[in-house]
């Protein structure tokens, strides 16, 4: 009965992304007629929905592999092999909590967004940097996380081949060349580097749910009494 729960958390998890991982109106929709139509008010608007689905998905992915180490367990101690992969368990969960206390901090959308107003915008500039960087390095927990993940499932029997996630190379970007580029050419570069804030995320979302599917699938066929 445990090992259900835990899987069924982890499928909460999972489906969550629902909410969580947002497709915003089309850019050119946005930025041709919403942002004119409305006076530049959807553009702030959208700034502050673009932090906080940044937030959202942080939130989900902790309480996601948190879910998925917990359901780990409670396979483990049902069939008797707790032993054989609890050092592994339990690294992964300090990996976890470490990367997201150190590297995968919140953004705090509302805060960044009434501090680059007093600040005339030279902290929404921080707050793009830390926007761009959450996108790449969430992509690099990923990985990790899964490299580790199957460490542990192999020694259980949960898999017999690794879980592989392939980070999206295109979103590892420079802010500093992005700056620059958009200086010199008077903001011109600027409507690119919009566009790719604003379509980025949608870019690694069906290589992270791919992954969270395979993750589900194997929890449920490692155990046959567990509903598919």
């Amino acid at each position: 009965m445990e090992q259900l729960q835990a899987v069924q958390q982890v499928d909460r998890y999972v489906h969550e992304r629902r909410s969580t991982d947002q497709r915003f109106v089309g850019w050119g929709i946005y930025f041709f007629l919403l942002s004119w139509v409305t006076l530049g008010i959807y553009g702030v608007v959208l700034f502050y929905r673009r932090l906080n689905r940044a937030d959202l998905f942080r939130g989900r992915r902790v309480h996601y592999y948190n879910a998925v180490i917990e359901a780990s367990k409670q396979y483990a101690e049902e069939h008797g092999q707790y032993e054989a992969s609890h050092d592994e368990l339990d690294d992964l969960q300090r990996f976890v909590k470490g990367r997201f206390e150190d590297e995968h901090k919140p953004i705090k959308a509302g805060l960044s967004v009434f501090l680059s107003f007093i600040t005339l915008g030279v902290y929404g500039c921080i707050a793009i940097y830390r926007l761009m960087r959450f996108w790449w390095q969430i992509q690099l927990t990923e990985q990790d996380f899964d490299d580790k993940l199957s460490v542990a499932w192999t020694k259980l029997g949960i898999v017999r081949y690794p879980l592989t996630f392939e980070p999206v190379q295109a979103l590892n970007r420079s802010f500093g060349m992005h700056f620059l580029l958009s200086f010199v050419t008077l903001g011109i570069y600027g409507i690119v580097w919009d566009y790719r804030l604003h379509t980025d995320p949608e870019k690694l979302y069906p290589e992270v749910h791919s992954t969270e599917d395979a993750v589900l699938n194997a929890l449920r066929v490692a155990d046959p009494v567990l509903p598919h």
